[in-house]
C-alpha cells in the first residue's frame, strides 16, 4: 500500500481489492489446449473432525508443479504426471499443513483423501507492555517461541493466500477516498472525495526496502513522494521478516471482539523512517482482521510530519482470504501551537468494485 504526501492532501492508494462476488469458487485454471498426458491425481482436502470440504485450500504437487486452490468442494487435479514419488503439499489457513508422499507406478489415474487438523495454540497469559527495541529481527524461534512462531505462521499464511489469489486471477479494482484537514480545534477545513483505479499486477509488484518506505511514486503517482505501508504481502516477503522482530503480545479488543495481537517493529540497526505495528487475528479461524500500523522516525523522511498511523479492516471474501475493506490514515503535522495551519490531515478508502481479468476455470 502506498501512501503519497503532499502539502495539500494525503492519499492512499493499491488498497487489496475486496471481491463483491466470488461465483463459483474454483480451482486454479487449467491451461488451455488439449490435456496433457500422464496419470491424473485427483484429490479432496476435508477438515479431519467433521469430514467437510475445505474449499481454496492451497495444495501443490513437488517437484515441478505450480500452487492452486481447491474448489468449492475442496477437490483438486494436477494432470500430465510421470512415474515417480512426489510430494503433495497441502495448506489451509487454521489448520496444521499436510505434507505426505503420492507414487505414481502405473497408467491409472490416483485418488487422494487428505484430512487437516484444525491448529491448536496455546495462548501465553502475556500481557501488552511497552514496544521494545528489535535487536534480533527475523522470523521466530520456534524453540523458545511456539506460540508465537505458531501465529506467526497463521500471519504469513494470510498473506500467502492473498499472492495466489492475486498471480492466478488478476484484477483491477476501484477505490474511493474521502480526505479532510483538521485544525487543532477540531475543525474541518477541507473535505474532497475521489476514486482511483489499479490492478492487482501493481499490487504484488510492490517490494518492501529496509529503512526506505519514502520512496519515489510510480504509475499514477509518477515523480512523487509516497510512503510506502505494509501491503498484506509484506508479511511473507523474507526482507520485510529479516528486517523486523515479531512479539506476540496476548489477546487485544477490537470493534468489540478479542483477537490475537502479534506486534512487529523495525531492526534498530534502521536508522531511517520505517515500520512499526500490530496484526490482529480471529482467536479461531486466525484469519486477518485488523492491522495498525505508524510510520517509525518519520521526520527524517518527511520533516513536515510528527506521526503518520493508518488503521485497516478486513474481510473474508472466500473462504480463509482476507482483504481490505476500510482503511483509514492519520497525518500529524508539525505546527506552531497557534497556527492555522492544518494539525491532522485524515483519510477513509473503502473499496468500490473490482473486475476480474480472467475466467475462473473448474478443475476437470
Amino acid at each position: 500500500m502506498r501512501v503519497r504526501f503532499s502539502p495539500r492532501a494525503l492519499r492512499y492508494v493499491n488498497l487489496r481489492a475486496t471481491l463483491a462476488l466470488l461465483a463459483p469458487l474454483c480451482a486454479a485454471a487449467q491451461e488451455p489446449g488439449h490435456p496433457p498426458s500422464g496419470v491424473t491425481l485427483r484429490g479432496t482436502v476435508v477438515a479431519a473432525g467433521t469430514q467437510q470440504p475445505l474449499p481454496f485450500t492451497i495444495v501443490a504437487v513437488r517437484p515441478g508443479l505450480t500452487e492452486r486452490f481447491t474448489d468449492e468442494h475442496g477437490a483438486f487435479a494436477f494432470s500430465g504426471l510421470a512415474r515417480g514419488t512426489y510430494r503433495l503439499i497441502v495448506r489451509q489457513i487454521g489448520y496444521t499443513p499436510g505434507d505426505t508422499s503420492v507414487t505414481v507406478d502405473g497408467d491409472s489415474d490416483v485418488s487422494v483423501r487428505v484430512g487437516l487438523t484444525h491448529v491448536a495454540i496455546e495462548l501465553p497469559p502475556v500481557t501488552v507492555t511497552g514496544r521494545t527495541t528489535c535487536t534480533r529481527p527475523g522470523s521466530p524461534d520456534r524453540s523458545l517461541t511456539p506460540a508465537l512462531a505458531a501465529v506467526f505462521d497463521q500471519l504469513l499464511e494470510n498473506a500467502r493466500r492473498f499472492e495466489l489469489l492475486a498471480d492466478s486471477f488478476p484484477f483491477r479494482f476501484v477505490h474511493e477516498r474521502t480526505y479532510r484537514t483538521v485544525t487543532r480545534g477540531a475543525d474541518t477545513l477541507a473535505a474532497a472525495v475521489d476514486s482511483i483505479e489499479q490492478t492487482s499486477r501493481e499490487e504484488r509488484q510492490q517490494r518492501y526496502r529496509p529503512g526506505q518506505v519514502v520512496q519515489r511514486g510510480r504509475g499514477p503517482f509518477r515523480d512523487q513522494r509516497v510512503v510506502v505501508l505494509p501491503a498484506l504481502t509484506h508479511f511473507a516477503d523474507t526482507t520485510f521478516i529479516n528486517h523486523h522482530c515479531f512479539r506476540l503480545a496476548g489477546r487485544d479488543t477490537i470493534e468489540g471482539k478479542a483477537l490475537v495481537r502479534i506486534d512487529f517493529a523495525p531492526s534498530a540497526r534502521l536508522r531511517s523512517a520505517d515500520l512499526a505495528g500490530a496484526a490482529y487475528l480471529d482467536p479461531v479461524t486466525y484469519q486477518l482482521r485488523h492491522t495498525r500500523v505508524a510510520v517509525t522516525k518519520p521526520e527524517r523522511a518527511l520533516p513536515d510530519v510528527a506521526a503518520l498511523v493508518a488503521t485497516t479492516r478486513f474481510r473474508e471474501i472466500a473462504p480463509g482470504i482476507m482483504l481490505h475493506e476500510h482503511v483509514r490514515a492519520v497525518t500529524t503535522l508539525r505546527t506552531p501551537a497557534r497556527s492555522a495551519v492544518p494539525a491532522q490531515r485524515i483519510e477513509e478508502q473503502r473499496l468500490l468494485s473490482v473486475q476480474f481479468l480472467r475466467s475462473f476455470f473448474r478443475n476437470p
